[in-house]
């Protein structure tokens, strides 16, 4: 493991000024982005270490891409650290597959102030259950009328960069498809009508694929939304998502472009 960015131990004293700093500094957008990835690719634990009466809360943010774990790290001051993931490509491949990934985590008082603060903002519900369980009481959740727009948007964002994917296709009726996985339908489903109401954006849920776990057999199911040339009306929310400091993956941000480059030129 490499220490990438080093941030000093916690303390009463430190994270006395860290929450009373951040409370005013982060907004209700930041707390809906950071709601969008933690539904997808964040991890919320409380377990016990070997002495049962040690119980350890944590907020891991754990990625190949740098990007979005960096600005974790230096968002809520915790160390980022990488580490080499070494795994086997199932069968015909049998191939060792070996990854560096990123991660940045918030343990004990800063993790539990994260969870208490993205909860509302947090759609899935096996992961608020978690944070339920971390938290040791359940806090009340944003109701989706209670949500704005620009909320929406940043959720959406976020989600789309951990579970999602955007793929531009054409050359003359040029589109795009904004995809969002999930083995969840109800969570999918929930994310299609609260883009619906509250941004007007229509989305099309899909069966996808199989595949055998531990606990039987699970479908992935895909939430798209489509973009194209001959349907103006969907290039407003694809040119919101690529304003800046809403998109923090690169790689992601500029298909997006090339889709609104290509189709009115226009980034």
């Amino acid at each position: 493991m490499t220490v990438l960015i080093k941030y000093p131990k916690q303390t009463e004293e430190r994270n006395k000024v860290f929450f009373e700093k951040k409370d005013k500094e982060l907004t209700n957008l930041d707390w809906a982005k950071w709601g969008g990835w933690y539904d997808t690719d964040g991890t919320l634990t409380y377990t016990y270490d070997k002495d049962p009466q040690h119980w350890r809360k944590r907020a891991d943010l754990k990625l190949k891409d740098r990007q979005p774990v960096e600005l974790f790290s230096k968002t809520f001051e915790t160390s980022l650290t990488d580490y080499f993931n070494t795994s086997w490509l199932p069968e015909p491949y049998r191939k060792k597959h070996t990854v560096t990934m990123h991660q940045a985590v918030l343990r004990e008082e800063k993790a539990e102030w994260f969870t208490k603060n993205v909860y509302p903002f947090l759609i899935k519900q096996g992961k608020k259950d978690l944070a339920a369980k971390l938290l040791g009481y359940r806090p009340e959740s944003k109701n989706f009328a209670d949500w704005t727009p620009e909320e929406v948007l940043h959720y959406l964002a976020s989600a789309l960069e951990g579970d999602g994917d955007f793929v531009v296709q054409g050359k003359k009726a040029i589109s795009i498809r904004a995809k969002l996985t999930s083995n969840n339908a109800q969570y999918l489903s929930d994310i299609g009508y609260i883009a619906q109401k509250k941004l007007g954006v229509m989305s099309l849920l899909r069966e996808g694929t199989t595949y055998k776990t531990q606990k039987g057999i699970k479908t992935m199911y895909r939430l798209c939304i489509f973009g194209s040339q001959k349907n103006p009306e969907t290039r407003g929310f694809f040119q919101s998502l690529v304003k800046d400091g809403l998109m923090t993956l690169d790689r992601k941000k500029q298909r997006v472009q090339e889709f609104l480059g290509q189709a009115w030129g226009a980034k």
